[in-house]
This record gives structure tokens, sequence and C-alpha cells, in this order.
């Protein structure tokens, strides 16, 4: 298990109707490492009746954990900049971000390996739901400035677009679809004018979804397992 960190919320802000961003602040994030962007951290919540969650291992802890996205950390400020999916489920993670005050208190466990195969691939290709949007943001802020190819984002409304800082040469496309048992990623990926050459490809959605995806993907040219992550971020 990685290190496990003490933070309290230091501010919120809602991105739309969809995404709650939460900024941590504490003493034990002075050590957090730097340009872990898009990487997964687990958060540690409290338990009913609980203000502050217990750290550590212990039996049943993984119970009060969830892995979310490193979207922002600011080595002067030691902020932790989380978004949190919030208004289409029910769930521990998401009725905490809902009502976090300033001063609540969250445990920070990692961060674990940033996932993104290739910044310097010939081109990239990014396919995103709500729950993958913090971390396919991420990416595309530390992409080259000189990077080409396309991000597909799916968010279920017209207010949850965000201004995400991409390279010029990414053209991004949000898709708004709140059917989740429709496949919208997959619909523009069998649409997209394929490039040349091998791409570094970020697929992050429903679990089924995200398979569809990938199956077809193995069928294009210049396909490359080591330069595709895929990854089911949730279930139907």
């Amino acid at each position: 298990m990685k290190k496990m960190r003490m933070a309290q919320v230091s501010r919120t802000e809602d991105m739309g109707p969809h995404m709650r961003r939460i900024i941590l602040r504490g003493e034990e994030l002075s050590d957090f490492p730097l340009g872990y962007e898009s990487a997964h951290f687990k958060a540690v919540f409290p338990r009913p009746g609980q203000s502050k969650p217990k750290l550590g291992i212990f039996p049943g802890f993984k119970k009060w954990m969830r892995s979310y996205t490193v979207r922002d950390f600011n080595e002067q400020t030691k902020e932790l900049t989380v978004d949190f999916a919030v208004n289409d489920h029910q769930g521990l993670a998401t009725n905490w971000a809902k009502s976090a005050q300033v001063g609540d208190y969250l445990g920070v466990a990692g961060p674990g390996d940033a996932k993104y195969p290739n910044y310097h691939a010939g081109w990239h290709l990014l396919m995103a739901d709500l729950t993958a949007l913090p971390a396919a943001a991420a990416i595309l802020e530390k992409l080259p400035k000189t990077a080409v190819g396309t991000a597909f984002i799916q968010v279920p409304t017209a207010e949850d677009k965000q201004s995400i800082a991409a390279p010029e040469g990414i053209d991004v496309y949000w898709l708004i679809n709140d059917n989740l048992s429709r496949n919208a990623l997959l619909e523009q990926l069998e649409r997209l004018a394929w490039q040349d050459g091998s791409p570094a490809v970020f697929v992050a959605a429903e679990s089924s979804q995200m398979k569809a995806i990938s199956k077809h993907l193995k069928t294009k040219p210049g396909y490359s397992k080591e330069q595709t992550y895929t990854s089911g971020y949730w279930k139907a």
C-alpha cells in the first residue's frame, strides 16, 4: 500500500451539473510527488458518524477506499485538486463529495503510476466518459504542444463541458449523451478517419462499453497493445 496522508477540504467548485471539484490541503501533502496528474490515488472516506477517516491497513479497510484521479497538484500551495462525478448515482464517494464542506477530512493513499502509454506518439486518441473526464483532461494538458490527434469526451449534458488546455492539434469533441446504455464513444470511433502510423490510445469508460471499443481498436492499422491503455472505470 502506498503512503497514506490526511488532508482537508480547502474549497469546492461545481464544474457543471455532474462534476464537483474539491481542492485538498494539509501538512501531510507537503511531500506529495510531482508530475502525477492523470494518475489514480485511493481516496479514504470517513465512516458513518466519524469526521475523520481511519488511515492504515485493518480488517475491511478497502471498503472505505475508492480510486480517483490526480487532476492537479500545486507544488507551491500544496493543494491537490480532485474532480468527483456527482448527481448521476449514489455511493460512498459521490455522497461525500456532494456534501463536502471546507475543513472536512479525506485520506489520500498513493498516487499510483501514471497510465498514459506514450506522450510523444505520432498521434493520439483519447476516449472518456464522465468518470474518466478528469484523467483525460489531465493527459491532454500534459501532451506536447506539437501533439496531434482526437479526443472524444462523453458527458450527460452540454453544461458538463469543460475548458481544457489541449494542444491546438488535438480535436476535442464533446458527446452529449445521457443514455448510458448507448455506446456513443464506439459510434464515434467507427466513424473516425483513422490516421497513418501508430497512435497512443487512452480509453476509460463503463466496463462493457470499454471492451467493445477495445475489440474494435484491435482491427485498426497501426494498433499497438504497448501504446494502448484501456480501463473499465465502472460497471453498469
